[in-house]
Formats: C-alpha cells, sequence, structure tokens
C-alpha cells in the first residue's frame, strides 16, 4: 500500500487513473491512421486518376473549340473581295497544371492510318499523353500560319485578298 501525505490508496486505485488516459490515447491513433491511409489512398490513386481524366477531356474539348473557331472564322462569304477580320478563341490557360501549345500542321499524319495525312490543328502538352490532333477542314485558298500558347489571350485573324485567304493564328490581341 502506498502512503502519501497521510492517506492510504492501493495500488489498484492508483492505476485506475492512468485507464482513461491510455484509452484517449489509443483513440487518438486511430483517427490519426485513418486520416492517413485515407489520405494515402485519395492522393495516392483515386484523385490522380481523376485529375487525368479531367485533362484528358479538356484536351479534347480545347482542341475540338479552336479547330470549330478557325474553320468558322475562315469560312468568307463568296461575296467579300477585301478586308480583316479577327475573333478571339477562348482555351484554357493550362491543361492538367501545364500550359500547353497549339499550331496548324499543313500535313498531319492522321492517326487512324499512318499513311494518311491532312491539315490540323495539334495541340502539344509537355505530358505527351494529352496530346492531340484534329483535322480542319478549309478550302483549298485559305493559307494557315501562327500558334496559339495558352499562358495568353489567342486570335484568329483572317485577311481576305483578291483570291486568297489567310489566317493566323497569335497570342495577345492579334498584335
Amino acid at each position: 500500500m502506498a502512503e502519501e501525505h497521510g492517506t492510504t490508496t492501493s495500488f489498484r486505485t492508483a492505476r485506475r487513473a492512468v485507464v482513461p488516459v491510455v484509452g484517449k490515447a489509443l483513440e487518438a491513433a486511430i483517427v490519426v491512421l485513418f486520416i492517413g491511409l485515407l489520405t494515402t489512398i485519395l492522393f495516392g490513386g483515386v484523385v490522380p486518376d481523376h485529375r487525368d481524366a479531367v485533362g484528358h477531356e479538356l484536351a479534347d474539348k480545347t482542341l475540338s473549340t479552336a479547330a470549330e473557331r478557325v474553320e468558322t472564322t475562315a469560312t468568307v462569304p463568296d461575296a467579300a473581295v477585301r478586308g480583316t477580320h479577327q475573333a478571339t478563341v477562348d482555351i484554357p490557360r493550362s491543361i492538367r497544371g501545364s500550359t500547353y501549345r497549339i499550331e496548324f500542321v499543313q500535313n498531319a499524319t492522321l492517326a487512324t492510318d499512318a499513311n494518311v495525312t491532312a491539315p490540323a490543328l495539334v495541340l502539344d502538352h509537355p505530358n505527351d499523353a494529352f496530346d492531340r490532333q484534329l483535322p480542319v477542314t478549309l478550302p483549298e485558298s485559305v493559307s494557315v500560319s501562327g500558334t496559339w500558347d495558352s499562358g495568353t489571350d489567342c486570335v484568329v485573324r483572317v485577311v481576305v485578298d483578291d483570291d486568297e485567304t489567310a489566317v493566323e493564328l497569335s497570342n495577345g490581341g492579334g498584335q
């Protein structure tokens, strides 16, 4: 028996005060382990897979929007003789956290057949998994030049001369 300050307490009674503290410490440890395990599972597999899926969808949508804007802006009525037309193209600043470039390639090899080439817009991303190309349909008299970098405003400018139409892809408000 222990005697402190004139009172007598049993060893068993003295140990009972430790049990709630140990129990709470074990509960806290289990909660910390659960949160750590959950965080590891989410950020180790579920979240990156979802971000990749969103990146693929965004790359597809970005390129189709860009191609649609180029095709509609470059389609000039036959009645047009001369002039300049400019349109902004709204594309995301980044895909999966990285900037990218869109350029026109006159003879892009199509993914469906390596022997077939066609004019296409090509999305070039630092992560090759997000690279895309999409054929564009333009009249024979249309020539295309320039590139778009995703970090700035993108503009498609069409210049119509007597017998030729020039399409220019540029950044920064068509400077």
